[in-house]
């Protein structure tokens, strides 16, 4: 298989699932930050616009596409949408997720199969889409997966189990495309608990007012950054946050502690009485409140920086080597404790850890219930472990470091010999080659100078007679183009003399009927003017003589009226009089 050639991020297009919120929200700014152009995609139209807007305002390249990624039809429409904004993409990030907080027995079938639908079968979608763009000119595949692919979470079962299915998914597309030559580069990140609304998004089936995660939390920012390393360099997995970690790696060497443990922590480190913001609760079938790269619930500010991603993504930085230097002094106090006693290694290893559990199986019982208090404890008893293993090591290492010094003595004479015995077998071979490419050479340059000559010939005679029938051609199109073009000019100006003929005598024929008929109209108004302003004036002379007429029957009658009320009121009055003396 062909290694995938991994662009730098500023020359990349990007397409990220679940770019609205958390993880998905924390890449995309930082992917634009460092000059990649972007293909959101998210189920909130509203935030995908406002996020497009900001990253544009900014001077980068974003396209938008509302899509659910449990819909294949709308997962191709989104590389559609890549090809035609920006002529395609080179990483596809598989990001989006949904999450459901409940015992098993609790949480309906159908919030399972709806959380399958987002977090395993929009991974799958993604990648089939994705690979079909990539596998000719490639690129990469990023999945989102989890610690919890590696151990289970108490009360997160759908959670996890999607999270499993993810992590088989990817291993088996990376298989396939290897078997193909696919040069494609496929990379599952495994964060640890990370401080993003994911608790406020998650559908709540435990009954408290709250969720969160256990500590440590980490920063959304420290996934993007191991996303973005992803994009350009060719990595197989990554694990972000030292808790996480250890978590899962607790969960594989030791099982039945690890059960024990979970039990006894699952629903204090997960509960919480702050419910956080209510506008973001609950997205598994809905988008809610996004544009949040983290939670808004209170508690220790999320840790910006992890050791051991910087140690996977720099193994010879300063933190790899000093975990492979805590690794190299694990394994020696573990050889050292195996060496000191009588029983097989596999017996002392596990009574070692049925003492662990049963002390912390104890101590949990008497009330010790959350998980760092333990983890302390186990930490420097750890410490101890090792500051006696290292003390009790010296000698051993001293001893393996001279046998090592011989062996690598001897090592180094055998190389020696075995070098210079190659390079005299290799010189003769060298002259061999050289005198028979020598010789290859001559002939080949005969055999070419031959050819060059007889075809330098037949061209010259092939030359000079295409020349020359080129020229006659030339010559009989331009005599016959210089007739045709001369006919078609005498043509062209007696049509546009008889135009212009025509259009002469149409105009001034036009010109005149308008003349006259401009006369006559001007003639029949003043006719119909001069009759209208003598009716007006005899009907205004009649109406004004009727209506003096008119006023001054009116005033008359008027008059005559107020005269009569006048009387009839005098004689109303002497009535009244009388009426009244008559009375008193």
């Amino acid at each position: 298989m062909p290694a995938p050639k991994l662009k730098p991020v500023s020359e990349q297009v990007i397409v990220i699932t679940g770019a609205s919120s958390g993880i998905g929200l924390a890449t995309a700014r930082m992917a634009a930050e460092r000059g990649a152009a972007l293909v959101l995609v998210a189920r909130n139209e509203e935030a995908l616009n406002a996020l497009a807007e900001e990253i544009r305002a900014k001077g980068g390249r974003a396209e938008p596409v509302v899509a659910d990624v449990a819909d294949m039809a709308q997962v191709e429409a989104i590389s559609a949408r890549a090809i035609e904004a920006f002529g395609g993409f080179d990483t596809w990030c598989n990001n989006a997720g949904v999450a459901i907080y409940g015992e098993l027995e609790d949480v309906p079938l159908e919030d399972q199969r709806r959380l399958f639908d987002t977090n395993y079968w929009g991974v799958v979608h993604g990648t089939l889409v994705a690979a079909r763009h990539l596998k000719g000119k490639g690129g990469a595949i990023i999945n989102t997966g989890s610690v919890l692919s590696e151990r289970a979470m108490t009360l997160q079962g759908p959670y996890s189990a999607a999270k499993f299915a993810v992590k088989g998914v990817t291993e088996a597309f990376r298989t396939e495309f290897e078997a193909e030559g696919y040069p494609i580069s496929v990379t599952l990140i495994k964060p640890g608990p990370i401080d993003t609304p994911y608790m406020e998004h998650a559908r709540n089936h435990l009954g408290s007012p709250g969720l969160r995660n256990p500590p440590p939390a980490y920063h959304p920012r420290v996934v993007a950054r191991a996303i973005l390393h992803a994009c350009e360099t060719r990595t197989r997995d990554l694990y972000v946050g030292g808790g996480g970690f250890m978590m899962a790696m607790m969960g594989v060497h030791f099982p039945r502690l690890t059960d024990l443990i979970f039990e006894k922590i699952a629903r204090p480190t997960q509960e919480t009485e702050e419910t956080g913001r209510m506008e973001r609760r609950d997205n598994l079938y809905e988008p809610k409140e996004d544009l949040a790269e983290t939670s808004s619930l209170s508690g220790p500010p999320p840790r910006k920086t992890s050791f051991l991603l910087e140690a996977q993504m720099n193994p010879l930085g300063p933190a790899g080597l000093l975990i492979g230097a805590a690794a190299l002094l694990g394994g020696a106090a573990i050889g050292m404790y195996t060496l000191r006693r009588p029983k097989p290694v596999q017996e002392r290893l596990a009574d070692r850890a049925w003492r662990i559990g049963q002390s912390v199986a104890r101590d949990a019982g008497h009330g010790i219930g959350t998980l760092g208090h333990e983890a302390s404890r186990i930490a420097h008893r750890a410490l101890d472990y090792a500051e006696r293993a290292e003390r009790e090591a010296r000698p051993h290492l001293k001893h393996a470091r001279k046998k090592a010094e011989r062996f690598a003595d001897r090592a180094s004479r055998y190389a020696s010999s075995a070098y210079d015995d190659a390079r005299e077998r290799g010189g003769d071979l060298y002259e061999e080659a050289r005198d028979r490419g020598r010789s290859y050479y001559k002939q080949a340059r005969g055999r070419g100078e031959d050819l060059y000559d007889t075809a330098r010939k037949r061209g010259r005679g092939t030359y000079d007679d295409a020349r020359d029938t080129g020229w006659s051609l030339f010559k009989r199109a331009r005599d016959e183009g210089q007739d045709t073009y001369e006919d078609a000019r005498d043509r062209g100006w007696s049509l546009f003399s008889k135009a212009r003929d025509r259009g002469e005598d149409a105009y001034e024929d036009a010109r005149d009927r308008g003349w006259s008929l401009f006369g006559r109209a001007r003639d029949q108004g003043e006719e119909v003017y001069d009759r209208a302003r003598k009716r007006g004036r005899e009907t205004y002379e009649d109406a004004r003589d009727e209506g003096w007429h008119l006023f001054g029957h009116a005033r008359k009658e008027v008059d005559r009226r107020a005269r009569q009320a006048a009387q009839e009121g005098d004689g109303l009055l002497d009535r009244i009089n009388a009426f009244l003396k008559s009375r008193l």
